[in-house]
């Protein structure tokens, strides 16, 4: 559980801030000097320590009783000291709680209304007033805790997902102990937030979206005939306010005919390409279709995207390939700077491409393809039992254990399932191959790589989920040459030399680069935010479980 991970380590030194020993009924915490208006700390102490004792812990779920276990650490390493003895921090809390929303997260999940509603009328007894300072601690961390990694744990939606901060949260955990006795906590919390540009635009994007939104969002284009340059429609009034209201058409056009114009057409294509549609300046039903989905749900959408940045956002390296499964899109990342990118080819929707991280380590020249379990399962094996032509068709040999050819005519295919076949079905090298010329190599446990392919046409599709899992790259000697990191040894005419000789060879890069394979279904470039269908479906699930409340916070009365 991400939240036991998160506070495992909790703040065991918080008795040391900033070198300096803080006793149990010290008045000052850092630099400040607090006002006390409540019981003394001791006082306090004593209620706070019995509130974790009467906690029920058969009464919440696992993560909330781990997360209870650890905030009781927290407070455990302070001597059950109080944390929010002054007003100031309490204010810039509930102001960071309020400003959560801009990050697509919920201020409810964090005790806004409790919180605000003890500000206004401070409690009186030392009870309440302990109670008062569980919840925001708990809101305080939690809030850290979701900005800086997600609300929603990955795993959970995904077992594949393999990105691991634990040093990072370690590191966290100071800062925040260390944020709250110097009276900063809500700058620790800005500080928390993603600094990555993409991020950034994405929340911005998020902003101008629930403008749109909030304003009664925009009216749904009737179906009908395509638009096309230069014809009339009735609905083409309607349309060019629509592409006007997202910014795909400047609004300072005034123009009231029904006319699809040049001018019209040029914004549908940016709309298109925003879109990841097929860019032809032809409104049809596809492009009508996204069109019409409303800008609440687009609301939505960002909202996903920002949190699926803060999964894996924090992890990545100066240089790095990201490849973005919804978009087909890869990009090759050097120094923090944007290099170069392409478009890819990924899993079909029953085979899809797994989301994780591994490390690019060696290139494959010239591969010969083995068939992986699953196609030889689905799909060779059956096609063999029909006919033998497929051997010959896909140009694969029959392999034994010792690396020796077999004749096919040998093999009693139909006494062999994929389980226990002893052979393997490899493919000679060459532009017919699965993997054409080139492979990269990225060890992981699910045989997921980045290769060229023999089928260059299927680039120009707009959806491109043709792989059996594997990542088709359009232009994969330029990566290669990328990610050979040396100008002079391996430029475009070695490179083609080596493959020239049809002859299987590996080469090791110089130094490992990551691969974060991801699945982003809104993006930021620049200004724009750009859409892409949710291929396999899994934008409702995590929107169910980033709209979940947290599990319930109870406090329990002590009893003193």
């Amino acid at each position: 559980m991400r939240a036991f991970v998160f506070l495992l380590f909790l703040l065991v030194s918080a008795r040391v801030v900033q070198g300096e020993p803080v006793s149990p009924g010290n008045q000052t915490i850092g630099k400040k000097t607090t006002a006390r208006q409540h019981a003394p700390d001791s006082v306090l102490a004593a209620q706070l320590r019995c509130h974790f004792q009467a906690m029920d812990s058969n009464a919440a779920g696992p993560e909330r009783r781990a997360f209870n276990t650890q905030l009781a650490r927290f407070y455990a390493a302070r001597s059950y000291r109080p944390v929010w003895t002054e007003r100031a921090d309490i204010a810039e809390l509930i102001e960071a709680i309020g400003e959560s929303e801009n990050d697509g997260l919920i201020p409810d999940d964090y005790h806004i209304k409790e919180i605000r509603s003890f500000f206004l009328s401070p409690p009186r007894t030392p009870e309440l007033q302990a109670k008062y300072d569980l919840l925001l601690s708990d809101a305080f961390l939690s809030l850290a805790y979701h900005l800086r990694f997600g609300k929603v744990d990955p795993e959970s939606l995904d077992p594949n997902w393999n990105l691991d901060g634990t040093a990072r949260r370690t590191a966290l955990e100071y800062r925040l102990q260390n944020a709250l006795a110097a009276g900063r906590p809500k700058a620790a919390l800005y500080e928390l937030r993603p600094t990555h540009s993409g991020y950034a635009q994405l929340k911005k994007g998020l902003a101008r979206y629930r403008v749109i939104a909030g304003a009664g969002g925009w009216q749904k284009v009737p179906e009908g005939d395509s638009f096309r340059e230069g014809v009339r429609d009735s609905r083409v009034p309607l349309l060019r306010k629509r592409l006007q209201q997202s910014g795909d058409l400047p609004g300072g056009i005034a123009d009231s005919s029904n006319v699809y114009t040049a001018v019209m057409a040029n914004a549908v294509k940016r709309f298109q390409k925003r879109n990841g549609l097929t860019v032809d300046g032809v409104a049809g039903t596809a492009t009508i279709g996204e069109i019409n989905i409303p800008a609440a749900e687009r609301v939505d959408q960002i909202r996903l995207n920002l949190e699926r940045y803060r999964w894996f956002v924090n992890d990545l390296e100066p240089t790095y390939v990201l490849v973005n499964i919804a978009g087909f899109t890869l990009q090759y990342i050097e120094n923090g700077r944007y290099r170069w990118g392409t478009r890819v080819i990924v899993g079909q929707p029953y085979r899809e491409t797994p989301v994780f991280k591994a490390d690019m380590q060696y290139i494959v020249f010239n591969p010969q393809w083995v068939i992986p379990p699953t196609i030889l399962a689905k799909d060779a094996l059956p096609a063999i039992r029909n006919s033998r032509a497929y051997l010959d068709r896909k140009k694969l040999r029959v392999i034994d254990s010792s690396g020796r050819v077999v004749d096919p005519a040998s093999v009693n295919w139909s006494g062999y399932s994929a389980a226990n076949f002893p052979y393997r079905l490899q493919q000679t090298a060459g532009d017919h191959g699965a993997l054409g010329r080139i492979k990269f190599m990225m060890p992981n446990k699910h045989v997921i790589y980045l290769h060229d392919t023999p089928t260059k046409n299927l680039f120009e599709k707009s959806e491109r989920t043709f792989s059996s899992g594997c990542i088709r790259v359009e232009n994969p000697l330029d990566l290669a040459q990328l990610v050979l990191q040396d100008s002079v040894k391996w430029n475009r005419k070695s490179i083609d030399s080596i493959i020239g000789t049809g002859k299987t060879s590996t080469v090791n890069l110089p130094k490992r680069i990551p691969v974060f394979l991801l699945y982003l279904t809104a993006i930021a470039e620049g200004e724009e935010i750009q859409f892409r269908r949710d291929v396999y479906n899994r934008d409702d699930r995590l929107q169910k479980a980033l709209d979940s409340p947290v599990p319930e916070y109870r406090i329990e009365s002590c009893g003193l």
